[in-house]
């Protein structure tokens, strides 16, 4: 859904076509779809909400990390 109203709200930058377009804006010629969410939060939320969506992404990625080490010690102490 972010990356719908991303590309609806910025067609400049995220839903870029022409490759020359999408290096200039994105740095890949396939496209800008990686930096959609980030355009979103960046551009709409009030610096309060950027800190709590930052707080957020880092607890998701300690969360998925915590369980992969958590799955990946068992194969050792076995």
């Amino acid at each position: 859904m972010p990356g719908m109203i991303s590309r609806i709200l910025y067609p400049d930058e995220v839903a870029c076509v022409v490759p020359e377009v999408c290096k200039r804006v994105c740095g890949t010629e396939v496209g800008c779809s990686n930096i959609a969410y980030p355009r979103l939060v960046v551009k709409l939320m009030p610096n309060g909400l950027r800190g709590l969506m930052l707080a957020v992404m880092l607890a998701a990625l300690m969360s998925s990390l915590a369980s992969i080490f958590n799955s990946s010690s068992t194969l050792f102490t076995m």
